[in-house]
């Protein structure tokens, strides 16, 4: 019998942070669902700007995309993440939506500021550490795809994980 290949830490919370992300967005277009039929509702009192929920629910999607493509690209290349970088994507595919969930979800006062006092410093955190855990897994799968490439045969038979040969 053959054996599985193992998942480190690492790509498990790369896993388990894109699925809490899905799951946001898959529970944010319920909302937006029921409220879109009942705009009279309880439910949609509590959306102060529908469109920033919509864009919420944009960006966990993508955000869960990006972490499911990194967790595919790291198992099928062998590639062990370091945590640090794991926890920068994670961090930031989770806070940059909440930023327009809770601009979408915070009613407005009478005079409306420019920007919301909480926004500015969350959002340079959680843009800088985006930026950087999502620019490092690009670079570590460059870097993955890069040494397979320069083996004398090229071939993907020698990673840990290679490609599927059908369905069994």
């Amino acid at each position: 019998m053959k054996q599985q290949p193992t998942i480190s830490t690492p790509n498990l919370i790369l896993l388990g942070f894109a699925g809490l992300c899905l799951a946001i967005a898959l529970a944010i277009a319920w909302v937006l669902g029921v409220t879109l039929f009942f705009p009279a509702g309880v439910l949609a009192g509590h959306l102060a700007e529908r469109d920033d929920v919509i864009r919420a629910h944009v960006d966990y999607l993508m955000m869960a995309q990006f972490l499911f493509i990194f967790f595919l690209l790291f198992r099928q290349y062998a590639i062990e993440p370091p945590l640090w970088l794991v926890a920068a994507c994670c961090f930031g595919a989770f806070f940059n939506p909440l930023a327009f969930l809770i601009r979408g979800l915070t009613p407005k006062a009478v005079e409306v500021m420019p920007v919301e006092p909480h926004f500015p410093l969350q959002a340079l955190l959680s843009f800088s550490l985006t930026t950087v855990g999502f620019l490092g897994a690009v670079l570590l799968v460059i870097r993955a795809v890069w040494q397979l490439r320069r083996r004398p045969n090229n071939s993907c038979q020698e990673t840990a994980n290679p490609p599927m040969q059908g369905f069994r």
